[in-house]
């Protein structure tokens, strides 16, 4: 069955929104091509099982003699009734004594178990031990495609080898982990939870360093294993718990800021500076970032405290930055911090320039005339001549009080004509 595509109705084109999607989940549904998809159904089983000993197929334009490792190949695409007697050839291939046999079979178990899958995964725990480098190499590449597939059946194995002394063997089982990660975070989250308690300090690392990709998941267990790991002895496991803070800043945070306030003054600076980016994802007007951020003005890391002094002006005012910056100016010795903390000092509608200064004495803007007011009418649109531009000039301002003289003579009184003014 073709796996669904939404497309544009317009266009034709396929919607895409969000991130890619991971492919890794898919190879276990998907086997790779090769020559043994030309071999008939009818010959594969007997084929597999070194009843028969050659075919010929044409692959490609192209004559090619299929053996017995080549039929062990083909016995994931045997479907039905015939399932039964595949699984059988399937055991008998990890049984032999011939390690091509072997190899052609670790190709093959993740896609047949999705039909049958008993005994199967024993053979894969055993495998991974074999003698033969090949056979491992091919146990451990099953492993990685079957972890995430079957995270109960391969859950002792991958247990087994992330604690295993061999690098490669453990290398391998770590990225089965990522990929387990990915499909099933409840299930790594469990294989975190026992590694971060390990003595050896290396497991730890590479098991913190998982972190990250679980942040996305909104999980109680996964915000203790930041924590835990965050007051973790080993530097290399801190700062992998210090990566994941800045990721867990956009799903959880509330929960970044507690980890912050154990990040942001640890004694080694990678994972402080980890936590300083996770810090300006977060937002700064919440009451426990404003106390981190007026804790971290007197850290004794100069970049924590530079940052810090820059997002003063954000949570607070002029006055209180003001005063916040003479505070921290005695205790200061650091010339950049010194400069920073003497700008922010200033008072502009003081001490700045002409313009600053200007900019805090400019007029308030005009307010709209209201045309509904009586006290001021609006204005009159028509010309008015000169006669009656004096009689108006005579006519008393009802809005003023009159004089003694105007009281006692009337309107008849002109001063230009009083002998007396």
């Amino acid at each position: 069955m073709k796996e669904y595509i939404a497309r544009d109705p317009k266009t034709g084109k396929p919607l895409r929104s969000g991130r890619k999607r991971r492919h890794g989940v898919d190879l276990a549904y998907k086997p790779g091509d090769g020559p043994w998809d030309a071999i008939p159904l009818n010959e594969v089983i007997p084929l597999a099982k070194g009843k028969t000993d050659l075919i010929s197929v044409s692959w490609r334009d192209n004559e090619r003699l299929m053996r017995q490792s080549d039929g062990i190949r083909a016995l994931p695409r045997i479907r039905g009734s015939n399932q039964g007697l595949a699984h059988e050839a399937l055991d008998g291939a990890l049984n032999s004594l011939d390690p091509r046999h072997r190899v052609a079979g670790l190709e093959s178990l993740p896609y047949c178990a999705l039909q049958q899958s008993s005994t199967l995964f024993d053979h894969l725990h055993e495998l991974l031990e074999d003698v033969d480098r090949s056979v491992q190499k091919a146990a451990q590449k099953c492993l990685i495609i079957s972890a995430p597939v079957f995270p109960s059946a391969t859950e002792e194995t991958l247990r087994r080898e992330l604690r295993v002394g061999d690098q490669l063997r453990r290398k391998s089982a770590f990225e089965a982990l990522k990929q387990v990660a990915d499909a099933w975070p409840e299930v790594a989250e469990l294989h975190i939870d026992e590694l971060i308690r390990e003595e050896d300090g290396e497991i730890r690392g590479l098991a913190a360093s998982l972190l990250s990709r679980l942040t996305r998941h909104k999980s109680a267990t996964l915000w203790d294993l930041i924590g835990w790991c965050l007051e973790d002895e080993s530097v290399t496991v801190r700062r992998h718990a210090a990566r994941a803070l800045v990721p867990l800043a956009e799903h959880a945070p509330k929960i970044t800021q507690i980890a912050l306030e154990i990040a942001l003054f640890d004694v080694d600076e990678k994972v402080r500076s980890s936590a300083l980016k996770a810090s300006k994802k977060l937002d700064p007007n919440s009451f426990r970032m404003q106390r981190l951020i007026l804790d971290g003005t007197r850290h004794s890391d100069r970049n924590v405290r530079i940052s810090c002094i820059k997002m003063l002006p954000v949570i607070m005012v002029d006055a209180e930055v003001r005063i916040h910056a003479t505070e921290l100016r005695p205790q200061e010795t650091d010339k950049e911090i010194i400069q920073l903390l003497e700008n922010l000092m200033i008072d502009e509608s003081l001490e700045g320039t002409e313009a600053e200064k200007n900019a805090f004495l400019a007029p308030a803007e005009k307010a709209p005339v209201d045309e509904n007011s009586l006290a001021t009418p609006p204005p009159s649109q028509t010309p008015v001549s000169e006669p009656e531009k004096r009689t108006i000039s005579t006519r008393p301002d009802p809005s003023r009080r009159p004089t003694q003289d105007e009281i006692f003579y009337g309107e008849e009184f002109d001063e230009e004509a009083d002998d007396f003014i």
